[in-house]
């Protein structure tokens, strides 16, 4: 039997990343993968990408994610699911539909790379998207020290408000996704993702 091939989505500061390591803690026979990254070429243009003295265009951007993508279905997510293996994912091309459209980069054009990146898993087989505010994301990414406060303060809170409608426009392109309140405590939250993944995936138990 295949795996299943579940993502975990959601703005920087929502809890993303917490709740992706919870559920690979409860998920059996599972794959924890991040993106972009977790393969050596991925890794490699994930260094590229976050690197601000390199002067890029959004389109640029929009590449180099889906590049690193491939490399990561192909060599990565498609050997495991075959195999029976479960594939959770911190991120996939929704972020980089939702990212790179507020940078400027045509939502047509993301979601075609995206389709071409990602062939089958374009539709994962459950998304979940941690709904957080960009208010509480700011509070808690400054929380965090001056690191996530400049990278804030360089962008705007309204910059990750217009990142967050272009996620939940960019969710309509997917066929099974669940949309958690981020504002509890993360027991709340993780408790809601359970529930969500035991009822539309009960073979991940």
């Amino acid at each position: 039997m295949k795996g299943r091939y579940v993502v975990i989505e959601g703005l920087d500061g929502s809890g993303k990343s917490t709740q992706h390591e919870l559920v690979c803690k409860a998920v059996e026979n599972n794959l924890a993968i991040r993106e972009p990254g977790f393969t050596p070429a991925g890794e490699a243009i994930r260094s590229l990408v976050k690197d601000p003295a390199i002067p890029r265009s959004p389109r640029t951007n929009s590449f180099l994610f889906s590049a690193a993508r491939v490399d990561l279905i192909d060599t990565v997510v498609r050997p495991a699911i075959t195999s029976g293996q479960h594939v959770i994912s911190d991120r996939n091309w929704l972020s980089t539909a939702a990212y790179q459209q507020v940078e400027g980069a045509e939502a047509a054009d993301v979601l075609q790379l995206a389709r071409l990146a990602a062939k089958e898993f374009f539709t994962p087989d459950l998304v979940i998207f941690i709904d957080v505010s960009a208010k509480e994301c700011q509070k808690r990414l400054f929380a965090r020290g001056q690191t996530a406060k400049d990278y804030f303060d360089s962008k705007g809170v309204d910059y990750f408000a217009n990142v967050r409608e272009a996620y939940l426009d960019a969710l309509q392109n997917v066929g099974h996704y669940i949309v958690v309140d981020g504002s509890q405590p993360v027991d709340g939250v993780y408790a809601d993702i359970m529930r969500a993944l035991k009822a539309n995936l009960p073979q991940l138990f």
